[in-house]
């Protein structure tokens, strides 16, 4: 009888685990201080999540500027929002103080919470990628089961993972660091 019942629970394991996938990030770069960035501005088009990973980066001692902020600088140097990113653009955002910028592209799931984004921290000086994550939300089996709403995250634990994956914490030295995409 125990042999029965080890049996299946090592088949039902298997379909846990194989049914099953959590979250997935992925990012390149090596360390960089953070020191020299006094003012990194929010994109205001990167909507909840952006604004969350804003808020987890701002309760990390980051001086972040709200979209707010970021959109009425550019109305008065009559900037687009969706070409933020464009180099003429971060030039003029450099002239006035801005020292990054970050913007947020993410896709909502079936169920509300992220699917899936991607995460850029712009320099306004040298028009370089800081840092760069690429994030997907975890899956377990159907759409909609319990095993997948234990896999998924929500905005909260979402933006902690990709600011986690950003923030590098504390190096050797104490200082706060992110990981910087290279060329």
């Amino acid at each position: 009888m125990y042999k029965i019942f080890s049996k299946i629970f090592i088949i039902c394991s298997a379909f846990i685990l194989f049914g099953c996938a959590t979250s997935q990030v992925s990012m390149v770069g090596q360390k960089v201080s953070l020191a020299s960035y006094k003012n990194i501005a929010l994109s205001g088009n990167s909507g909840v999540l952006g604004q969350a990973v804003a808020n987890e980066l701002a309760s990390r001692g980051y001086r972040i500027s709200s979209p707010g902020k970021t959109s009425s600088l550019m109305l008065r140097l009559n900037l687009n929002e969706a070409e933020i990113a464009e180099p003429k653009n971060l030039q003029l955002l450099s002239k006035e103080g801005v020292d990054a910028v970050i913007v947020v592209n993410a896709v909502g799931g079936y169920d509300q919470m992220p699917q899936s984004a991607s995460v850029q921290i712009l320099e306004t000086k040298s028009l370089e990628i800081l840092a760069g994550v690429n994030w997907q939300n975890g899956w377990g089996g159907q759409q909609g089961s319990i095993a997948d709403r234990v896999m998924r995250k929500g905005l909260t634990r979402s933006a902690k993972e990709i600011v986690n994956a950003l923030d590098a914490s504390y190096s050797s030295a104490g200082k706060k660091v992110l990981n910087v995409l290279t060329k």
